[in-house]
């Protein structure tokens, strides 16, 4: 059976609840795997003021939603901005900033995370960035492996505020 082709679209304030459906269902999937350490047990839906947050990413244009078939399976936040909690200087100035990508952990998001990854990548080159950097759960030997297959190298460690070891990794496009 042939993969039905993924759309991509800016995500709009109208995407809210299927964007928090989608996050809550990728969370779920990783406490049933005993992965509390990356997000935590406490599902985005019932973190207060997360939905608002998300809505405020939709309004300022920095989500793109992936559907196949009609159906959510992935997101994807990129901005020009990278977060406070990165450590000084590790990310070049004016990269793109992949804050969050998660695609649906069935069938339907087979495929997904690699249109997410590209598109990250051809927006971070239509707005001339030196480079796309990211930060991820530093305990998960299968998300440092994915980036590298990527060409994000790992350039700093922070541990933020919920105690939680991070990786920084950036992918220079010059």
């Amino acid at each position: 059976m042939a993969t039905l082709p993924v759309h991509l679209r800016p995500a709009t304030s109208g995407d809210v609840p299927a964007l928090l459906a989608l996050m809550d269902s990728v969370h779920a999937w990783l406490i049933a795997r005993d992965l509390p350490e990356q997000w935590g047990t406490v599902p985005f839906t019932r973190i207060p003021g997360f939905a608002g947050r998300v809505a405020e990413w939709t309004g300022l244009g920095v989500v793109t939603l992936a559907e196949r078939d009609g159906r959510q399976v992935g997101m994807l936040a990129a901005a020009p901005v990278t977060p406070p909690r990165v450590p000084p200087a590790t990310v070049p100035g004016g990269s793109m900033f992949i804050h969050t990508v998660m695609t649906e952990r069935g069938p339907a998001g087979r495929g997904v995370g690699q249109v997410l990854m590209a598109e990250a990548e051809r927006l971070a080159r239509s707005h001339g960035a030196p480079a796309l950097a990211l930060d991820h759960w530093a305990a998960s030997p299968v998300l440092g492996r994915l980036y590298e297959e990527h060409g994000y190298t790992k350039v700093a460690e922070y541990v933020g505020e919920d105690d939680v070891r991070t990786t920084v990794r950036v992918r220079h496009l010059r």
